[in-house]
């Protein structure tokens, strides 16, 4: 990365040349750089020469030590042994090496990895850009795949500088590669520095955004297709001089060597940070067809003038920003966007970048503004890159420190847990859709990279809304992997609210969360996918109306359409349904225990459903007899004999009904688990809702808690006090049921110790290791009527297959 302006080369990786004055050559110590107030800059990890640092999907951080080595750091640590060892060109005192990695959006079934590194080959090395596979804390070196090689800027043809050397995958799945200018013409037609012109010269890969598929495809909308166009990603300088590289994302860039994505939205947005040469460093929007200037333009200027400059010619992007040199800052390297609602509300929409001359981390905040003398971060040595890691209560922003060969992490330390809140009562809602990834509800559209989170609005109807029922759903997620969901701007619970076991899987799971005072809630993703948020209702503080206090019933099957409608169940009830046209009413009040006298408002239903007998998706939706089917799901199903359940609160429709839709389902199943009161119940105070933060109190898993025991048997029935974080007074148990690693088809039943395992079911299980989540709220006495103190303190777990089982507690009623 460094000026090619004949200076001595003064750093390990960035070469940069007579721009930091007295800086050595070789491993100073590492010292915590000077960050905000309420921030921490800590030290976590030895690696020569580091460049790279990348997070992958689980939460794992990868770090590349630029002679050839890949590390990992898991929990904290780095592992001692290497993931991956190349043979690389380069390394400590040279710009050429191991430079770049990323992880594949399918990694957690396909393992995927893709490297840029510097390759020696027959007479000379070249930039080349390989998909690997990776199992474990191992990459397998044979699985080598090159996509793109003979990229020129290396000592083949060039100067052996401006590599580049950044890959990472958008929001739309393809693969970004930054190259850069290669120093010297490697066409032999122009020359060297400024009078370079390799980066406006479209018949080769040299300075440059490239993009491909993950398989080294060309997609259809790159901007130089069809006639007149090539494929370049092998050919280097053989490639026709007369004909555009169809890789080509943006050009007219000298050495990018850091771009970073921004994850808190759906689009493919992205910012590039390119060196300059003399006189000014820029960070540049990523736009298709783009092209930046150089080598006739150095930041928003003609090359070597400064500010007041006239704007772009036509045809030319200026950057997003620019600074010059006067400070000491020299050479720009890493960016990273700050993930929205985990650091204070200022730094929403905010993008960091570094400049390695000078040890600084500056700003650009949400509303385009960088305060150059008021830098993020300060003493942070020749950073070279830095990415934010899931860890803890929030995110740290992990960075490599080329020239002192360690990595550290900056983390901020004013995150709490949410508080809880007490004496809440519930407005059931029909279900309301107000996040989807897929069609831009809330986001714009595109894929939720693993590892990342985003901010949801759940849009509540007035400020004394405090929690939310809502329903999460993967759209899809590719592989296996699981969701996390707190109030914003709170530390990260140690839960999860949805799991999925498979590559494709559609599943779905509720959950009742605290909202934040700005009526949002976080959710993070472990795994790549499509995310769409529902809301089922809003819970909030009593105002002096009535309605919305909870009455707990012991959970007894409604209906059954395996049965036809009429007949008489097992609990009594005579299937009392209803096929209306494409879905059928259900009528619940005077049913198992709910009243018909109009005080009931909403019902607490189990919803289960039987996958059709093809091979393909379902789903079925619960909504209020009488209005519109809402566009939103309750439960999904993948495939034909899966069986899944969700908890569904449903306003009750005219006639003391609700309809239900499936959609690709075989069969719907409802057990009614409880009823909330109507608006014109005058308030009793009883059955008001207490929100906590999510608490895991079981995990099988780790034997915990201790004298519970591990993996249940089949067929075996346990018992726990769940006080704390459940009071001996409260009727019912919010709580969200996982298994893991099932031993076969089964469920998993949760009631009062001393009721007996009623004949209905929590959540369903169709094959071993399988992991499976589904909210549940049980009552805490086996009477049909609450009293003032239950006659058990203990909730009990009956599982009839061999599995793991997971409680974590959302709050509870009294």
């Amino acid at each position: 990365m460094r000026r090619s302006v004949g200076s001595v080369v003064v750093s390990g990786l960035i070469g940069a040349a007579a721009l930091v004055a007295g800086v050595a050559f070789g491993a100073p110590a590492s010292t915590a750089g000077t960050v905000p107030s309420g921030f921490t800059d800590v030290e976590v990890a030895s690696v020569p020469n580091p460049t790279a640092i990348e997070t992958l999907p689980d939460g794992r951080v990868i770090v590349l030590d630029q002679g050839g080595k890949v590390r990992v750091i898991q929990s904290g640590t780095l592992v001692a042994a290497p993931v991956l060892s190349l043979n690389v060109c380069g390394g400590g005192g040279s710009e050429m090496g191991l430079l770049g990695f990323t992880a594949g959006n399918d990694f957690a079934v396909s393992g995927r990895v893709f490297i840029y590194y510097t390759a020696p080959v027959s007479g000379g090395c070249v930039n080349r850009v390989s998909r690997f596979t990776m199992g474990g804390n191992a990459i397998d070196p044979n699985s080598e795949v090159v996509l793109l090689d003979n990229i020129p800027g290396t000592v083949t043809e060039s100067a052996g500088n401006h590599n580049g050397g950044d890959v990472e995958i958008g929001q739309d799945g393809y693969l970004y590669v930054a190259s850069g200018d290669s120093g010297r013409d490697p066409r032999g037609n122009s020359g060297g520095a400024g009078d370079n012109d390799a980066a406006q010269d479209l018949s080769i890969l040299s300075g440059k955004i490239v993009r491909i598929t993950t398989d080294g495809g060309i997609p259809a909308d790159n901007p130089f297709t069809g006639a007149g166009t090539v494929r370049c990603a092998t050919s280097g300088v053989s490639a026709p001089i007369d004909q555009k590289c169809q890789e080509i994302f943006a050009y007219g860039l000298r050495n990018p060597y850091r771009f970073a994505f921004d994850p808190n939205e759906g689009a493919t947005r992205f910012f590039i940070n390119d060196v300059g040469q003399g006189t000014r460093e820029e960070v540049d929007e990523g736009i298709k067809g783009a092209n930046y200037g150089w080598n006739t333009r150095e930041g928003q200027c003609p090359r070597g003038l400064t500010p007041p400059c006239a704007g772009p010619p036509a045809g030319l992007t200026d950057p997003l920003t620019d600074y010059g040199r006067a400070s000491g800052c020299t050479y720009i390297t890493a960016g990273a966007f700050v993930p929205n609602g985990v650091w204070p509300a200022a730094y929403d929409g905010a993008y960091l970048f570094a400049d390695a001359g000078c040890g600084r981390v500056f700003t650009r905040t949400k509303a385009a503004a960088v305060d150059y003398a008021a830098p993020f971060a300060e003493g942070v040595g020749v950073l070279a890159d830095m990415v934010f890691a899931p860890e803890g209560a929030g995110y740290a922003l992990y960075y490599t420190q080329n020239d002192s060969g360690k990595v550290r992490k900056i983390t901020y330390t004013g995150l709490a847990a949410a508080g809880s809140v007490a004496g809440l009562k519930l407005n059931s809602v029909a279900p309301k859709r107000v996040y989807d990834t897929r069609n831009g509800i809330g986001t714009s559209p595109g894929l939720m990279r693993g590892a990342t989170s985003r901010v949801v609005n759940v849009q509540p109807p007035s400020a004394a809304v405090k929690a939310v029922l809502v329903n999460v759903t993967y759209a899809g997620a590719q592989g296996n992997g699981f969701a996390q969901a707190w109030p914003t701007r709170t530390s990260r619970p140690g839960t999860s609210i949805l799991n999925a076991s498979t590559a494709g899987e559609v599943v779905a799971n509720s959950a009742v969360l605290p909202v934040s005072a700005d009526g949002t809630i976080m959710v993070s993703t472990s795994v790549t996918t499509e995310l769409v948020v529902d809301v089922l209702g809003y819970f909030g503080s009593p105002s002096g109306a009535g309605g919305g206090e909870y009455r707990a019933l012991s959970p007894a099957r409604l209906i059954d359409q395996r049965s036809p409608a009429g007949t008489v169940l097992a609990s009594g009830a005579k299937n009392p349904y209803t096929q209306v046209g494409d879905h059928i009413d259900v009528q619940v009040t005077g049913q198992l225990g709910v009243p018909s006298d109009g005080s009931a408002g909403a019902v607490a239903v189990i919803l289960t459903a039987l996958g059709s007998n093809q091979p393909v998706s379902g789903y079925a939706t619960a909504y209020p007899s009488g209005v519109a089917r809402p566009n939103a799901s309750n439960v999904n199903t993948s495939g034909a004999a899966d069986v899944r359940a969700n908890l569904v609160i449903v306003p009750i429709g005219t006639n003391g009904t609700i309809s239900l839709f499936g959609f690709n389902t075989s069969a719907l199943l409802v057990d009614v688990a409880g009823w909330f009161t109507a608006e014109a119940v005058a308030a009793s105070g009883n059955g008001l809702f207490t929100v906590t933060p999510s608490q895991r109190v079981i995990d099988t898993r780790s034997s915990a808690p201790a004298g519970f025991g591990g993996a249940f048997s089949p067929g075996q029935t346990r018992s726990l006090n769940l006080a704390p974080p459940v009071p001996a007074n409260a009727t019912a148990v919010v709580q969200n049921l996982t298994v893991a690693a099932t031993g076969g088809w089964g469920f998993v039943s949760s009631f009062p110790e001393g009721a007996g395992s009623p004949a209905t079911s929590n959540l369903n299980y169709t094959g071993p290791d399988q992991t499976r989540a589904a909210l549940a709220i049980t009552t805490r006495t086996p009477l049909a009527v609450p009293v003032a103190v239950p006659v058990s303190v203990k909730t009990s777990y009956y599982s009839l297959a061999a599995t793991h089982l997971i409680v974590d507690t959302y709050g509870y009623f009294v």
